[in-house]
């Protein structure tokens, strides 16, 4: 038996404690398979939050389409509707099946399990599908919180915070670069649960109600800008996000130094450090702020002054010394003296 659509009582808001007398949704319940076993396994999971999961194929339907028969999709703000645009990445292929690694389950109680399945993958490192609130009530497993999630499951960490009377779902994953060893920097997404789904949201501006980004949150990035006088300019930045019940609170820090290129051997010069605490006000329909992040405020008169992102591949190769043959050095061999016959 398939997952079927279910009225949640109000044991939701017993539950997290943010919507007393609100209008309770319809989302999902477990087929009978996974609520007679004590331990579900990866497939159980898949079958109740990806409708027309196949377990024998191991594959969702297409397109991706939740339990509660909502469509898993994901839009970022683009660079010209925000200050600062969400990451960009090209979806990759289906994998041929899911496994356990496409399952991320976190315990936010003994019967209360914060449930990810990564149904599609981004070339950037990130996934996307559907992100639940899952309890194990009489009734079997019962979905009480439902919506999309797009973050990074590499070394991921779930968890339900409370920002005034709006509970948050808070979604960290780590980026990494390179091969031997990888760098990796930590990124963090946050949605809002309103009346039993979570939401993607942008941040908009509370003075004039414009995008300044998505509710994405880099707590480590790092960048070099190459200045019109050929000099180059590494900006990096660090965050802390924590989340009080004024809102999201964010500290932010970034250091910027120049460097010549052509001098390698020189130490960087520092140019600039800067620091400023910003709080995300959860509102009832929306994330407000007061400014983009500390990144978007220096990075902008860079630009603006024309520097560039640097990009290694359009720099220049070192010519490639070919080195140059030995001599060969040819054998001398006696002359061979041809022996006449008298």
């Amino acid at each position: 038996m398939k997952p079927i659509p279910i009225l949640v009582t109000a044991g939701l808001c017993a539950l997290l404690a943010s919507c007393a007398s609100r209008p309770q949704p319809r989302l999902c319940i477990a087929e009978a398979e996974m609520a007679d076993r004590i331990v579900p396994t990866p497939d159980d999971w898949f079958a109740l939050l990806l409708h027309g999961f196949s377990r024998e194929q191991g594959v969702a339907s297409s397109p991706t389409v939740d339990c509660s028969g909502v469509p898993v999709m994901w839009q970022e703000p683009q660079v010209d509707e925000c200050r600062e645009a969400g990451p960009e990445a090209k979806p990759l292929p289906p994998k041929g099946r899911l496994t356990e690694e496409d399952r991320i389950l976190e315990t936010v109680r003994a019967d209360l399990r914060l449930v990810w399945v990564v149904a599609k993958r981004f070339s950037n490192g990130e996934g996307l599908g559907p992100v639940a609130l899952v309890e194990r009530a009489q009734e079997g497993f019962v979905v009480r919180a439902l919506g999309s999630l797009r973050a990074y499951p590499r070394q991921s960490r779930l968890r339900l915070e409370q920002a005034g009377n709006i509970t948050v779902l808070v979604a960290e994953g780590d980026v990494c670069t390179g091969d031997a060893p990888p760098v990796c920097r930590r990124m963090a997404r946050v949605l809002p649960l309103r009346q039993g789904r979570f939401f993607a949201e942008a941040v908009t501006s509370s003075s004039d109600g414009s995008c300044l980004g998505p509710a994405w949150f880099p707590l480590s990035r790092e960048e070099v800008l190459v200045l019109p006088n050929g000099l180059h300019r590494k900006v990096e930045f660090t965050s802390t996000l924590s989340v009080k019940p004024e809102g999201i609170v964010l500290d932010e820090q970034v250091v910027m130094h120049t460097l010549d290129p052509n001098q390698p051997s020189m130490p960087p010069l520092l140019y600039r450090r800067a620091q400023a605490q910003r709080v995300l006000a959860v509102k009832d329909v929306r994330l407000e702020g007061t400014d983009p992040s500390l990144w978007v405020r220096l990075i902008e008169p860079e630009l603006l002054a024309g520097a560039k992102p640097f990009d290694p591949a359009s720099q220049p190769k070192p010519l490639e010394v070919i080195p140059q043959a030995k001599p060969v050095e040819l054998a001398t061999q006696p002359a061979k003296t041809a022996e006449v016959q008298p």
